[in-house]
């Protein structure tokens, strides 16, 4: 019977009535097999009827067949927490784990330590010890894993049977493999225990990296995993151990190179300049990584966010050709985005040409989503780059003439940020913008294009025509646009105070009489009073002078951004490098909040420069020592449980909750004659020093 006819959904009376008439035939093992398959994949499409079976399906463990015994446990272990039942396979397994062969020893221990019942963890507790001494390699890894399964049901009595320190003793064991799956149990264990930390000596760490020669690829994951466990004390110990890991980053497996990259980023934390030492290593790391490229999308994502946070950290350690990472035509839109933030990151003085010619196609694709990316990349590379800004913008004015609704808005958000960046240098492009104000409809770009004629209503021509096309259906835009509207309008009566009179009294009386929320009311109330204060109208120098020194302040400098990461985020990501955790960064416990938190350990070697301060002040500047073993893998229940606790406290005003109160109609006077507000007092009287 094939796969596919197996994975119906059965009855459990049709499945034991097919059991009872298997006995009464010829050849009754084969077809016993078929329904035990037939079981087992209803179980995997979570019929949980088929717990009721219980009783029909542990006595076929007495048949002497492998199969079958193999998926009579499968089921026990995954229908256990579904009948009471379960009990009677204990005598079974306990048959089974004496048995000659070493293939139904691993199963016994394998299926005693899957189940979380008192009957099956006594048993498991009384057999592990001893399948951990068994002949058969294969034996001794099935109880390895059987360990960390029970760590996991009962983390104190695992600890206090002493079997942690069994799974170290397995770390000098003969065959590698079974050196490997102890590592992997003890980072498991490790990983979700608060009070253990893996570490290990020089001397076993030199050991393991002599086993990655001979062990194969998941091996080797765990054997690299695990050297993060030593911390060197010297540079000469870091650099040795960087050299050794090396052959590794040409391995085919992604998974062994992305570990082998974040061993190499650990040391390099207690060696100064390892790039000086090693001048092949970024060429190295860079075309290993690139490798890694030819994978499917989903290996890609994960080793471009990782290139981010080498970018981020330890741009020393890599060296890129800026060209690998140009967006192909059938890369997903999340491939091609994560290469524009890699390719604004890479860009230089001595590349920007190459990066602006490839960019300019991209601006001019028929996806929608890439072309934004694009606009948003060249406004971002203006900024960051002074010597490119000149080009980018020409880019810019070229695109705004194709009038495409799209671009022009995408446009108009980043022209807004490189005009506050470059003041005075590029207001020809906000008048290239003002020929279609007339479509513009989403709020960022709205509220940039109502910032820009408010900004430059003295050098733009025809700013009222303007404002009347953005300001038509300002009533019902969103609240950034008609706060955008107060400011713009504010700012064009000042320079335009007969022309815009009409103007700024309908929107003022809207805003303080009509609209409901808080935020637009308060900003409408304090322009109005700046506007009727006498300590503004009765300026000397000229109209309103003392108010546009307040509205047309000067706006905060600009920079580059998305170009720096905090430290402490910044180190912890490092340590997780190559993982889920690695990719969104941001700090590993607002992802996933049980993730366990790593960082740098305290070594004499260690380089205080690269590491943030801030990232170890919850930690103790010389941690105390435990004895371990020569030569052997510890687990620490001391070294590295200082955890900060951030504790989150608010305040009693921060608990007062703010219900507005309805706008009260009133007449021009009234407005001019009511006593100030708080805010707009605080601002007399700052204007009243002038």
């Amino acid at each position: 019977m094939s796969d596919a006819k197996l994975f119906t959904k059965s009855k459990s009376i049709e499945l034991q009535a097919e059991i009872e008439q298997a006995f009464k035939k010829s050849k009754p093992i084969n077809r016993i097999k078929i329904v035990l398959r037939k079981l087992l994949a209803n179980v995997i499409l979570n019929n949980h009827e088929m717990a009721t079976l219980m009783k029909d399906v542990i006595p076929l463990m007495k048949l002497d067949d492998l199969e079958i015994r193999k998926i009579c446990c499968d089921y026990v272990v995954n229908c256990a927490h579904l009948s009471a039942d379960v009990q009677q396979a204990v005598p079974f397994l306990q048959r089974f784990k004496d048995e000659h062969s070493p293939l139904l020893r691993a199963l016994a221990i394998k299926s005693m330590s899957s189940i979380n019942h008192p009957a099956f963890l006594d048993l498991s507790f009384a057999s592990v010890k001893r399948a951990l001494r068994d002949k058969d390699p294969y034996v001794r890894r099935s109880a390895v894993y059987a360990i960390a399964r029970m760590h996991q049901h009962d983390p104190a009595r695992t600890e206090r049977e002493s079997l942690v320190d069994e799974l170290n003793d397995l770390l000098h064991d003969n065959d590698s493999v079974v050196i490997s799956d102890a590592l992997a149990a003890l980072s498991a264990i490790t990983e979700k225990s608060k009070t253990l930390n893996l570490a290990i000596d020089k001397t076993h760490s030199l050991t393991l990296i002599s086993l990655l020669r001979t062990a194969n690829e998941w091996q080797q994951i765990y054997l690299l995993s695990s050297l993060m466990g030593y911390v060197p004390q010297t540079e000469t110990e870091a650099l040795d151990l960087i050299e050794a890991t090396l052959p590794s980053l040409q391995h085919e497996n992604s998974a062994v190179v992305l570990n082998t990259i974040k061993v190499i980023i650990y040391y390099s934390n207690y060696a100064r300049n390892p790039e000086l030492h090693f001048p092949i290593l970024p060429k190295r790391i860079g075309a290993s990584l690139n490798s890694l490229l030819s994978k499917p999308s989903e290996t890609q994502f994960l080793v471009l966010r990782n290139v981010i946070l080498l970018l981020l950290g330890k741009k020393n350690l890599v060296q890129f050709d800026i060209e690998m990472f140009y967006c192909r035509f059938d890369d997903p839109i999340y491939v091609k985005d994560t290469k524009l933030e890699i390719i604004y990151l890479l860009a230089n003085e001595n590349n920007i040409e190459s990066v602006l010619d490839e960019l300019e196609e991209y601006a001019t694709e028929v996806d929608v989503a890439m072309a934004r990316k694009a606009i948003r990349a060249f406004g971002n590379l203006a900024v960051k780059l002074e010597n490119a800004a000149e080009r980018c913008v020409e880019v810019l004015c070229d695109l705004i003439s194709t009038g495409i609704t799209y671009i022009v808005q995408e446009a108009a958000i980043v022209i807004k940020n490189i005009v506050r960046r470059y003041p005075g240098r590029y207001n020809y492009a906000v008048d290239e913008l003002t020929k279609y104000c007339q479509v513009f409809d989403e709020p960022d770009a709205k509220v940039s294009m109502i910032w820009m004629v408010g900004q430059f209503c003295k050098t733009i021509p025809k700013p009222r025509k303007h404002l009347s096309h953005l300001m038509t259906s300002f009533t019902d835009d969103p609240v950034e646009v008609q706060l955008a509207v107060l400011t713009a309008v504010t700012k064009y009566y000042l320079v335009f105070p007969l022309d815009g009179e009409d103007l700024i009294l309908e929107v003022l009386k809207w805003a303080t009489e009509e609209t409901n929320n808080p935020d637009v009311r308060d900003r409408g109330y304090i322009y109005w009073r700046l506007l009727s204060s006498e300590y503004t109208t009765n300026s000397q120098n000229g109209f309103q002078e003392i108010t546009k020194d307040i509205v047309f302040n000067q706006d905060p400098h600009i920079t580059s951004e998305n170009d720096s990461i905090n430290p402490a985020i910044l180190e912890e990501l490092e340590l997780n490098f190559g993982s889920l955790a690695s990719i969104y960064l941001k700090p590993v416990q607002s992802v996933f909040r049980l993730a366990k938190h790593k960082q740098l350990s305290w070594s004499p070697a260690l380089q205080t420069e690269q590491s943030s301060t801030s990232s170890r002040e919850f930690a103790s500047p010389k941690p105390s020592y435990i004895q371990s073993r020569t030569s052997s893998t510890s687990t620490n229940s001391k070294r590295g449980s200082h955890v900060g606790k951030f504790n989150i406290g608010k305040s009693d005003d921060d608990l007062q909750s703010f219900s507005p109160k309805p706008p009260v109609k009133e007449n021009f006077g009234q407005k001019l004659s009511r006593k100030s507000s708080s805010v707009t007092g605080k601002i007399a009287s700052k204007i009243s020093n002038f």
